[in-house]
């Protein structure tokens, strides 16, 4: 038996519903806030800049996640 079957379909990239990408980006950011969130609420043995740095990153996080529910909504809608 051939293990190394190379067929034309195996070969082409999967194609994936606009909404669920948008949906898994979302997911995704959701995570990032979270784990943000988690450091950010522990008593952190760090100077300020860092503190400033995990915030800062959770809005850009925070951000993410909306506009990837905003693009959702686009592409659902025209659909």
């Amino acid at each position: 038996m051939d293990n190394y079957r190379n067929s034309a379909a195996e070969a082409q990239p999967q194609r994936h519903d606009p909404v669920s990408v948008a949906a898994s980006l979302r997911d995704d950011f959701s995570g990032l806030i979270a784990i943000f969130d988690r450091h950010l609420s522990r008593p952190l043995d760090v100077d300020g800049e860092v503190r400033l740095a995990l915030s800062e990153a959770k809005c850009a996080a925070q951000r993410g996640h909306d506009l990837s529910k905003r693009l959702m909504g686009l592409l659902r809608q025209s659909i």
